[in-house]
């Protein structure tokens, strides 16, 4: 008897640990938009998640309507966070290829610049980047060479080079930290 109930105690060990272990490991499920980004956080520690205004806008040249859905991950005791942004157009454009013959930049690297996760008047340098299966832009802010900030750009929508969705992940924890969060990410449709 007494081995049967020592053996029941470490099958509820083991339970228990299993249990918390699968809790640190699941994914948070962040709905912006039209579009849910799931990645997993359970290498930060404690967190919150706070949504913020969506923002409507008209674009000018081309002339369509968008939406930015933003939220922001504030790590408790941390002053590092993980940002994002959704940014839903009314039409299919060009991702890829510069947007301009005057800015050579991509409409990706565009919407980075015009996010709230990119510091005003900082540059950036960007590369190709694969995240959620879909083939994106990394972009490197050095504003604080000991505390880079890194964003993700890529559009779960993508068709040859246009999109009418384009999701953004940004972190300015470390590199390793940041990368494990990158490569967990996944979006769908709302």
């Amino acid at each position: 008897m007494k081995i049967l109930r020592i053996l029941n105690l470490i099958a509820l060990v083991c339970l228990i640990g299993m249990t918390c272990a699968t809790a640190l490991a699941a994914d948070e499920i962040i709905t912006l938009g039209s579009t849910s980004i799931s990645l997993d956080l359970g290498g930060i520690g404690s967190y919150a998640v706070e949504k913020g205004d969506v923002v409507s806008t008209d674009h000018d040249k081309p002339r369509f309507q968008y939406e930015i859905a933003p939220a922001t991950v504030k790590i408790d005791g941390a002053s590092e966070q993980v940002m994002l942004e959704v940014h839903q157009m009314s039409a299919s454009e060009p991702l890829s290829s510069p947007i301009s013959r005057k800015d050579q930049i991509t409409g990706m690297e565009h919407c980075i610049e015009k996010s709230d996760i990119m510091p005003i008047g900082e540059e950036m340098k960007t590369e190709e980047y694969t995240i959620d299966g879909h083939q994106g832009i990394l972009a490197t802010v050095n504003s604080d060479p000991e505390k880079p900030l890194y964003i993700a750009a890529w559009s779960p929508d993508q068709n040859d080079d246009a999109g009418t969705i384009v999701c953004l992940v940004g972190s300015d924890l470390p590199w390793e930290t940041t990368k494990k969060i990158f490569e967990s990410v996944s979006s769908k449709d709302s």
